[in-house]
């Protein structure tokens, strides 16, 4: 019985590549969500399509349907779906439907062990029919893992129909569902002198972590920024600076976030300024450079 497969990706691509720690079919790093592929053994064609964009983030819920129907004048009849989730998903009590005649909740059998949601009807089955447009759907909702790493996740599906005496199986299947690394807190720290006379040049240091790829550090005295944004590399941001005013000025370090690393602020740390020529107070920030980032 030859089986053929179509698939078709999803326009949403995913912005993390990381490797997956071995969370379900087929785990890879995250790329293009292929949403919907179709299948076809003798007669039925099965086309399982993952709802929505393809693009989900830890704790979210991801919905697939399945729909069968017959290519040709001959009817089946579906005693058995299954739908192969990936490995961690977990089932949403209440979220598995099946649409024949007419649309109705069911309560699958849920294994866990097995990555795999069934319903069954094999007292009188499910009719598959050309000739009086008889086709059955089979829709399921599972909860992403809190801890689920980033990664593109296959998933799978088998179905039994009367008289073949075999399961038909396709797992995987090629629709994947793309794990995004969830939003990732930061703590920025600050160091600076605790004296500097004005007119010389000192370093303000700023440190992330965890090391982000990428953002910038903006540096302020009280409110007012010091020079332009500064590059992080490898954790850490430095602005050569040169106040020019006495006094105590309140440095802090604005960290600008980047990608799913989340901004953050360092404490104020005061730089006490000395020696201006003309002993003025309050802040300044002329003559500012940038340093090694």
């Amino acid at each position: 019985m030859s089986n053929t497969v179509i698939r078709r990706v999803a326009a949403a691509v995913s912005a993390t590549a990381v490797v997956a720690l071995g969370l379900g079919i087929g785990a890879a790093p995250a790329s293009a969500a292929q949403t919907s592929a179709t299948v076809t053994t003798a007669q039925i064609k099965a086309t399982k399509t993952l709802q929505g964009s393809g693009t989900v983030f830890p704790g979210d819920v991801v919905t697939y349907k399945t729909e069968f129907s017959v290519t040709s004048a001959i009817d089946a009849y579906l005693n058995k779906i299954t739908d192969v989730h990936p490995a961690g998903f977990t089932y949403v009590p209440g979220s598995a439907k099946v649409s024949a005649a007419s649309t109705s909740s069911v309560t699958p059998a849920v294994d866990d062990a097995n990555n795999k949601v069934s319903v069954s009807n094999s007292a009188s089955a499910w009719m598959l029919s050309k000739t009086v447009n008889r086709t059955v759907s089979f829709e399921v909702s599972y909860k992403v893992p809190d801890n689920a790493p980033a990664g593109t996740f296959d998933s799978g599906l088998t179905f039994d129909v009367n008289t073949w005496g075999s399961t038909q199986k396709f797992d995987p299947i090629g629709v994947t569902v793309d794990v995004q690394a969830p939003d990732t807190a930061t703590t920025t720290g600050l160091t600076v002198p605790g004296t500097a006379t004005a007119g010389t040049a000192v370093d303000l240091t700023a440190s992330v972590a965890p090391v982000p790829s990428g953002g910038t550090v903006q540096f302020k005295d009280g409110a007012a920024p010091i020079g332009d944004p500064v590059p992080v590399v490898d954790g850490k941001a430095t602005l050569s600076h040169t106040f020019d005013a006495n006094g105590s000025h309140a440095v802090t370090a604005v960290y600008s976030g980047a990608g799913r690393f989340l901004q953050s602020v360092s404490p104020s740390v005061s730089v006490s300024v000395s020696g201006a020529g003309n002993g003025g107070g309050g802040s300044g920030s002329l003559g500012s450079l940038f340093g090694s980032s």
